[in-house]
């Protein structure tokens, strides 16, 4: 009777550890993702880019320009207000115009992960045109006008490039170390119109154009 009474007191923490790591299993199988992101805040987590739409073309006299470089690019750089917005997936997205002193220009409609580091430019628009070109990722048949540019959706593509470390032409550096991000987060308090201010405050304080 002992000797039964024994084995079945040392069956209970058998049991029970046994029913423990059923329950830890099913939950693994649920919930792993969430058990990771909570043991590791800094865990990577997975990205969902937004759909991206082309904003209207940029206006010159409404350009903010930019200094890069110390101010001594040969190129000059201005970013379209209107353009600038921070996504639901933390992405700021921008129209950037880029001009030469002999007055040649591209205008790209980019986006700026600030938590990588990477950026990827949607589309370009066409010289002397109201039309956006995709980038390759985007059907390359597909173009916007100045009327139906918003509704010119942008298909996603895994094409981020990173960021360069800096240099008189390299604005993407620029804009994300000095106006857009503040480390690995959006600068400011989330909000596109603080960004355009922070673009105010260029050093340079010279107009946008050659």
């Amino acid at each position: 009777m002992t000797t039964t009474r024994g084995a079945r007191r040392a069956l209970v923490p058998l049991a029970l550890a046994a029913t423990l790591a059923l329950t830890a299993c099913g939950h693994n199988r649920t919930g792993d993702l969430e058990d990771k992101l909570l043991l590791d805040p800094f865990n990577d987590k997975p990205f969902t880019e937004d759909a991206v739409t082309f904003p209207a073309p940029p206006v010159d006299r409404d350009a903010v320009p930019f200094s890069v470089g110390r101010d001594e690019s040969p190129l000059r750089f201005a970013i379209d207000p209107k353009s600038v917005s921070i996504g639901k997936d933390n992405v700021v997205r921008y129209t950037v115009l880029i001009t030469s002193k002999t007055g040649a220009r591209n205008v790209n409609y980019e986006g700026l992960r600030c938590d990588t580091g990477e950026r990827r430019i949607y589309a370009t628009l066409r010289n002397n045109t109201n039309q956006w070109i995709g980038n390759r990722a985007v059907d390359m048949n597909e173009s916007a006008n100045a009327e139906t540019a918003s509704l010119n959706a942008y298909k996603a593509a895994g094409d981020w490039q990173r960021v360069g470390s800096g240099g008189q032409a390299d604005y993407a550096s620029e804009l994300m170390r000095t106006y857009f991000c503040d480390v690995r987060s959006v600068a400011g308090d989330g909000r596109a119109s603080t960004l355009v201010r922070r673009l105010g405050t260029a050093p340079s304080g010279r107009m946008y154009g050659p």
